[in-house]
């Protein structure tokens, strides 16, 4: 009962939001005198870009619900919002990864995108060697020479820098041959530990080291309405996992991210803006980590 409480505060705090929100919007609209039949195309765009990082701004709220599905609202001046609130720490930080030298998650991910064995050391070789610095090259890997001959530039020796960079790696086509939305695993944010309360399947299994079976009934478990929360603590023994060997993935995952992706799109008439902003959410409050808006 505490937890259908609490999901309906924070439904409440949402639409009172939203409520806020549309007032703003429509107050904008009528002092600028615009309507969708007369409003310019810089009028349109004013609009559309003040809902959309308005929308950045709800959806960043500790209170907004982070379930992977699209809040959508249309407002009396015609005017619509979408946002989307994701934990970035349900996706592997591939830098924590390759940092801490964690070959045994990147291959188990791997493995369940059905790479072979061969195929799945040369990922993972290239991969160590495009952020490792200097010329030695592993056995399965590639380093400036292999480049040239491939016609790229040489690997930087130094961590990512964007989730994009990952398809610069010699060898990583046969990654995307069989994963083409991988990009939605990965990130470089967070301190490296998987948010098992919004994580995808394959990546329970990856860390986690278990089942199809074993990752499903924690995911049945966290889409049950009106279900306590889960903490740690309960989670190994949902999946069937004994006291030591959920203590060896332990320090891996956490059950509330602290890095959340949020996408909002506006549209108003034929104007639309769509902004993705990253935040940082702590005590301190939240910092923006990376903001794109077209």
């Amino acid at each position: 009962m505490k937890a259908a409480n609490t999901r309906g505060q924070a439904l409440l705090l949402v639409m009172w939001a939203m409520f806020v929100m549309s007032f703003a919007i429509m107050g904008l609209v009528s002092l600028l005198n615009i309507n969708i039949g007369t409003a310019t195309a810089m009028e349109r765009v004013a609009i559309v870009s003040s809902l959309a990082t308005g929308g950045t701004a709800l959806g960043r709220n500790p209170e907004f619900p982070v379930t992977g599905h699209v809040e959508k609202q249309k407002f009396a001046d015609g005017s619509e919002l979408e946002v989307l609130a994701i934990s970035e720490n349900s996706k592997l930080n591939i830098n924590k990864l390759l940092g801490g030298n964690d070959r045994d998650t990147l291959r188990a991910l791997l493995r369940i995108w059905r790479l072979n064995d061969v195929e799945a050391d040369t990922v993972l070789d290239c991969l160590f060697d495009y952020v490792e610095p200097g010329n030695t090259r592993r056995l399965n890997g590639a380093k400036a020479e292999q480049y040239r001959k491939a016609g790229r530039q040489p690997p930087p020796g130094r961590p990512f820098q964007t989730i994009d960079e990952m398809a610069s790696v010699l060898n990583f086509e046969l990654v995307s041959r069989r994963k083409e939305n991988w990009r939605d695993y990965f990130t470089i944010y967070g301190d490296g530990s998987l948010d098992l309360s919004t994580a995808p399947i394959d990546l329970i299994k990856a860390v986690c080291g278990v089942g199809d079976s074993s990752a499903k009934s924690l995911i049945n478990r966290r889409s049950q309405t009106g279900a306590s929360p889960l903490d740690l603590d309960s989670v190994g023994t949902l999946m069937g996992l004994t006291e030591k060997e959920f203590g060896n993935v332990r320090g891996r995952v956490a059950m509330q991210g602290k890095v959340r992706r949020v996408i909002a799109e506006a549209r108003f008439a034929q104007a639309k803006r769509k902004v993705e902003a990253i935040f940082q959410l702590d005590d301190r409050g939240n910092s923006i980590l990376e903001w794109k808006e077209w």
